[in-house]
């Protein structure tokens, strides 16, 4: 039997990590949740999801994962870092898509949260057809993301459009 293709989806918040499965269409399985304050590090916390996910999510099942994507506060698109996160006690930077690279050997696309989340308007949600439009995230931080003629704003550094350090 042939796996079905799914992208594994981290959304790494300041309050609560939540990972899980995305197949084409966007639907979204397996969903769990682990508790950012019990990680005083990143790379136990990717081993935990590295393990969560072959152990019991992939076990038995016809899903097959083939790249990561990763929404983090002060997730920079074009370093793989997160980069001087407040709400996060990693450290200044992290080095997300490298760790989670070498414990899976697949592709790891790392961006700010909110700038995922306009992403997934985009292709999924309420923004399907629009080219301009912006969105804002609130939960333990503020955060922003931009479309701009149909292109989402990263800026030169990969924080554009990072309205909750400027408010």
């Amino acid at each position: 039997m042939k796996k079905e293709q799914k992208v594994l989806g981290i959304d790494i918040g300041g309050t609560n990590i939540v990972f899980g499965f995305v197949n084409k269409s966007g639907k979204i399985s397996n969903k769990t949740s682990l508790i950012t304050a019990d990680y005083d590090a990143f790379e136990p916390l990717a081993k935990d999801i590295f393990t969560l996910v072959n152990q019991q999510l992939l076990k038995n099942s016809s899903t097959g994962i083939i790249s990561i994507g990763v929404g983090a506060p002060n997730g920079n698109f074009y370093s793989g870092n997160i980069e001087f996160a407040p709400n996060l006690p990693w450290g200044d930077k992290v080095p997300v898509r490298e760790i989670l690279n070498n414990l899976f050997q697949i592709p790891v696309l790392i961006t700010n949260d909110a700038n995922a989340a306009a992403y997934g308007e985009k292709v999924f949600g309420a923004a399907k057809n629009m080219k301009d439009f912006g969105l804002i995230t609130l939960g333990t931080g503020l955060g922003s993301g931009i479309f701009t003629n149909g292109n989402l704003l990263h800026g030169h550094n990969g924080f554009g459009g990072e309205f909750g350090h400027i408010i």
